[in-house]
């Protein structure tokens, strides 16, 4: 029995993918749940299982292309086909509408100028300075005066042609190329954050004690607890005590929508671009649970195997500049709405501090740069935030308050 499978939803309201590449081939017999094709969204690498065992018919697009929710993207011969998931009319492009028959416009033919003069040029002194001024040769001009004096309106003429004549192209030329996948998923999230009045403050914290905590912690279990993890852990009890920063804004009804869950996304860079995976129910997960979350995250991040559910719904995000390059001193994290804060780290880095007014000593510091929605967030508001947040990275002994 043919079975026409179409794009399905995989959610984040999604509409469109990029199939990346097909595991199968017309004629091919599969099995149910058997990798049907792997498809690119905003987001992430999502792999297509087969809807049902039978024979590939016929394959729906071809690798490039992009494909809509509910169109075909294979067609099936089943001896038990499954419930058709929907028609395709509710997700599928509208066809378009048909354009009325235009008469025929006369073809366009562009004015040719004026043949240059083949004799001498007659033209006044101020004429030939005018020209000199505008980069224009008067041999190349016609004059439209009287015996074929060139004017000055000749002049403006001849300038306004070599300023729309095509210019040769550059020696190392040009390249054009589409936003796609996750480059375009930034460019749509960072479109949408201009729209925000943000705000930044920055921090900086001696974190000698919160380096040493992590070696000995990693020392101890035998897994390596990363700073991300520790700050997580300094994170959850300020967002319990400060609900405003672990909430979203509702621009239509002019309400603030407090989460009284701790859904922490974190930024990690992949070859196709940066990405924030969130690990769920952060305030419930131990300083290695979280370390663990965060590598295996990261990694499948890196590899672009991460799921839908596991990109979305975070209510707080926290970037790490620091884990990259190591000359940078400062960033500014940029909000991703609807979340109305987000914090960055850099790196810890050993710097020279004036203790009192007759000593200076090195101290291992890190700075801790703060932005946040300013509709809705002051920088009063945002200081007794980080307070809480600078005490534990200063004595990480504080994180057992919350144990």
């Amino acid at each position: 029995m043919r079975f026409e499978f179409r794009l399905p939803d995989v959610g984040e309201g999604i509409t469109e993918s990029e199939l990346l590449t097909w595991h199968v081939a017309p004629g091919q017999e599969v099995r149910e749940d058997q990798v049907l094709c792997e498809i690119e969204t905003d987001k992430a690498t999502v792999e297509i299982p087969a809807p049902c065992s039978g024979r590939v018919e016929q394959l729906g697009a071809q690798v490039g292309q992009t494909i809509r929710v509910g169109e075909i993207l294979a067609v099936f011969d089943a001896e038990r086909p499954p419930v058709q998931q929907f028609s395709g009319e509710k997700h599928a492009a509208p066809a378009p509408a048909p354009k009325p028959a235009a008469p025929p416009a006369a073809p366009q033919v562009a004015p040719e100028p004026p043949p240059a003069p083949t004799g001498p040029v007659r033209a006044a002194p101020s004429t030939r300075r005018y020209a000199r001024e505008h980069g224009v040769d008067l041999g190349t001009v016609a004059g439209s005066g009287p015996k074929g004096r060139v004017l000055r309106q000749d002049i403006d003429a001849a300038a306004r042609r070599a300023a729309s004549a095509p210019s040769p192209a550059p020696a190392g030329g040009e390249k054009r190329w589409r936003l796609t996948g996750i480059a375009k998923a930034m460019y749509d999230s960072m479109s949408r954050a201009a729209r925000v009045p943000q705000a930044t403050t920055g921090f900086a914290v001696n974190a000698a004690a919160f380096e040493a905590a992590r070696k000995r912690l990693s020392a101890h279990t035998g897994t390596r607890v990363s700073f991300v993890a520790l700050l997580i852990k300094a994170l959850i009890p300020a967002l319990k005590a400060m609900p405003q920063f672990n909430a979203s804004l509702d621009d239509d009804t002019l309400e603030v929508i407090e989460k009284h869950y701790y859904h922490i996304g974190f930024a990690a860079y992949t070859d196709g671009g940066l990405v924030v995976p969130v690990i769920r129910d952060a305030d419930r997960l131990s300083v290695v649970e979280l370390s663990n979350a965060i590598e295996n995250l990261a990694a499948r991040a890196r590899e672009r195997r991460l799921g839908p559910d596991e990109l979305r719904g975070a209510t707080f995000t926290l970037s790490n500049w620091g884990s990259h390059g190591g000359q940078d001193i400062f960033g500014t994290p940029i909000i991703n709405p609807p979340q109305v804060a987000i914090l960055g780290m850099g790196r810890v880095r050993s710097e020279p501090v004036v203790v009192d007014d007759s000593r200076i000593e090195i101290q291992r510091r890190l700075n801790l740069v703060l932005s946040y929605d300013h509709r809705l967030i002051d920088g009063v508001t945002a200081l007794r935030f980080m307070q809480p947040i600078l005490a534990a990275v200063e004595d990480p002994l504080l994180l057992l308050a919350d144990a």
